[in-house]
């Protein structure tokens, strides 16, 4: 879908009841015909908007948009040299939310719409949310996976980033709103948060999954990192409701007062809990108690992080007046997530792929998987390149004090020597015994080869990715390919 042909007025009155306007340059009685943040999809007749980003400067761009027929820009700073009206802001990222909404027409409005923020979770709790609201309509997801469609297809081109840019999220809602969804669950990132991304959405149910380090390359300290994540509240709809993970200590802090409320848990006091809970190797039964009543689930995953999700999901669907057996009903039937715990081989030994990539969450699958593990179980993992430092010790004892095998690799490496992110993964071991291999290939293949019936290979960090960053490009690497090249030539059959 494209923008509707408004003028520059209908924009800049956005931008002055949101007090960012310092100066308008040139008459802003002008026709557009479409928005764009990047210079290289212009079209004659849409808004240029720009803001100095982290690595780029759009305003560096300003003049050849203009050259290229663009009606006029929002800008932080005025450039002479690009001859069209401007209008210009105090802060780009925010203004430029707010203008591809307004070009867009709102298209939240005419949506079901759920945000969800956490450091671990986010993904599985959006689709689990996706497949229940699925019960009312035509449901989508946007997140770290791209847009997924109501049949559950990735939609072409709308991986790369957890949340993207707020031209394409309008973009995107827009066109989802066109082809008759329903809802929309939308992965709100510390990152995308932070940059005024979501500031053009409003939404009708927002999550807080768990709060944990990471990603403290960018937020410096946890209290920048909270402050982040909490911006979603300010984003929930005039009636919205705010889904909340009880057992997080952090979340006690969201300044919820006056806003509805949900909460979740399983040990603690909440709205929606788990009670006797039965694990599986295949699934978890438990009872789902809430004010209204209780009901039996049949979850078809495992693990108690994934009851958590399937709360927090669950207090999106009874906000969306979905009763507790239409909620179980829905949640018997949930897909497998991908590079969520997904096992990719059963013999001769099980092999899992999981996306888990911070201390608590790596913690977390190892002691779900310790019990249901007859032998060993056998760890790869590494830690991205260009990330947060200081995770990597905390990655390599949250490994340590469960796995009986660890194999320590490469992850994403981006511009960082794979060597010196290995040592400081190392440096967390604290004695225990390990593998070093840089080569997250070969690292794989000795891990497999160790594996004997009983045992459980985790391989972790990468998920549902399909490609290796290694300096500034993506390289192919999809583990269950290799995974069944290396069974296969163990003579083992995936």
């Amino acid at each position: 879908m494209t923008s509707s042909p408004s003028t520059l007025q209908v924009v800049t009155a956005a931008l002055e009841v949101a007090g960012l306007i310092e100066v308008i340059h040139g008459s802003n009685d002008v026709e557009i015909s479409g928005v764009t943040q990047d210079s290289r999809t212009v079209q004659p007749g849409n808004l240029f908007l720009a803001w100095r980003g982290s690595a780029l400067d759009a305003h560096d761009f300003v003049a050849q948009a203009a050259e290229m027929g663009v009606a006029a820009a929002v800008v932080e700073r005025y450039v002479p040299e690009a001859e069209i009206p401007q209008i210009q802001v105090s802060d780009g990222r925010l203004a430029a939310a707010l203008a591809a909404d307004v070009m867009l027409g709102s298209p939240w409005a005419e949506l079901f719409t759920v945000g969800v923020t956490g450091t671990n979770g986010k993904t599985t709790t959006a689709l689990l949310a996706q497949h229940l609201l699925g019960s009312r309509g035509a449901a989508a997801a946007l997140g770290t996976l791209g847009l997924i469609e109501p049949d559950g297809s990735v939609r072409e081109g709308t991986g790369g980033l957890t949340t993207p840019g707020p031209v394409a999220i309008s973009t995107w809602l827009a066109d989802l709103a066109e082809e008759g969804a329903k809802s929309v669950t939308v992965e709100a990132s510390s990152h995308a948060l932070d940059q005024r991304r979501l500031d053009g959405v409003r939404f009708d149910a927002v999550v807080f999954t768990n709060l944990s380090q990471d990603h403290l390359d960018y937020h410096t300290d946890m209290a920048a990192y909270f402050e982040a994540k909490s911006h979603l509240l300010n984003l929930m709809k005039t009636k919205g409701c705010a889904v909340i993970n009880a057992a997080d200590a952090h979340w006690k802090n969201l300044p919820v007062e006056g806003r509805n409320t949900v909460t979740y848990g399983i040990d603690e006091p909440a709205d929606l809990r788990a009670e006797m809970i039965e694990p599986g190797p295949s699934g978890t039964r438990f009872r789902m108690v809430s004010p209204s009543g209780e009901v039996d689930v049949d979850l078809p995953l495992i693990g108690r992080f994934n009851i958590e999700n399937c709360l927090a999901a669950a207090g999106v669907g009874t906000v969306a007046g979905m009763s507790l057996d239409a909620v179980a009903d829905r949640l018997a039937s949930v897909p497998q997530i991908p590079g969520r715990l997904e096992v990719v081989a059963r013999r001769p030994f099980t092999v899992v792929i999981d996306f888990a990539h911070t201390p608590d969450a790596l913690r977390g699958v190892l002691t779900m998987m310790r019990p249901l593990t007859s032998g060993r179980l056998i760890v790869v993992f590494g830690a991205g390149g260009d990330r947060d430092r200081g995770k990597r010790p905390e990655m390599a004892r949250a490994v340590a004090q469960v796995a009986d095998l660890v194999v320590i690799t490469s992850d994403n490496p981006r511009t960082e020597d794979p060597e010196s992110i290995i040592d400081d993964i190392v440096s967390g071991m604290n004695g225990s015994p390990f593998e070093r291999m840089g080569d997250r290939r070969e690292a794989i293949g000795y891990a497999l080869a160790q594996g004997r019936a009983g045992d459980l290979v985790l391989l972790a960090g990468k998920g549902h990715e399909r490609y290796q960053v290694v300096g500034t490009e993506r390289q192919p690497f999809d583990e269950r390919l290799i995974v069944e090249e290396q069974l296969g030539r163990m003579g083992e059959a995936v």
